[in-house]
């Protein structure tokens, strides 16, 4: 067993309950436990024992059953002496109900256990219960790993964007370099053809006056 449950034990509860056989009349229309009550004018100790068994474990079937307790085997064991001093001690009687009510209505999420034993006794101090076991909550479960795929796929976009940021910084870097090396080759290539023009006008021009010298030499030679 996981753990005993003490007085102040916030626990567990489920749908099912049991406790002794008691020889009880079959409910018909209203429940055993008005039928009693109306009867006696809700006065437990003018009933048998064998009847307020049957009224005590109809009040409890009727406490609020938290959802996350659904699949959760209750087991409350009550003793005799117990269902003696509640019949006769309507404190009492409003203090287990009010334990049972209490953990009745607990919520547990999805850490509820698999079996639940409640055992009341005649006195507060002899009672006690233990959980025992835990069982999967296929909804929390499905919750848990959907919550989990969304956060991966998350990642998954952001890594992509982030990627995505990155190759394109690099590509506009690696085209302004080219840009800029491009624009040097260019500019190289300019320089150079200006200066294979200026070297083919000089060229030229001293290619024209050298014409024009020996043109002046020959008619200089005919004019003697």
């Amino acid at each position: 067993m996981d753990n005993m449950i003490s007085a102040e034990f916030k626990a567990s509860t489920g749908n099912q309950y049991r406790s002794q056989t008691v020889n009880a009349e079959e409910k018909t229309g209203v429940s055993f436990a008005d039928s009693m009550a109306e009867k006696f004018q809700a006065c437990p100790r003018d009933m048998t024992l064998g009847e307020y068994k049957a009224y005590f474990n109809d009040m409890v079937n009727k406490l609020y059953t938290h959802p996350s307790q659904k699949n959760v085997f209750w087991y409350v064991d009550i003793t005799d002496a117990a269902y003696e001093r509640m019949r006769v001690d309507p404190i009492y009687e409003r203090q287990v109900l009010n334990f049972l009510a209490r953990n009745k209505a607990a919520n547990w999420g999805g850490h509820a256990p698999r079996f639940v034993l409640i055992h009341i006794d005649d006195t507060w101090e002899k009672c006690y219960g233990y959980t025992m076991g835990r069982q999967d909550n296929d909804r929390y479960a499905r919750y848990v790993e959907r919550k989990r795929r969304e956060a991966k796929l998350r990642a998954k976009k952001e890594r992509r964007k982030k990627l995505l940021k990155e190759y394109l910084k690099k590509k506009a870097e690696a085209k302004r370099v080219q840009d800029m090396l491009i624009n040097r080759e260019l500019e190289k290539r300019w320089l150079e053809h200006d200066r294979m023009i200026r070297k083919w006008n000089r060229k030229r021009q001293i290619g024209q006056a050298a014409r024009a010298y020996e043109a002046s030499l020959i008619m200089k030679s005919r004019s003697v």
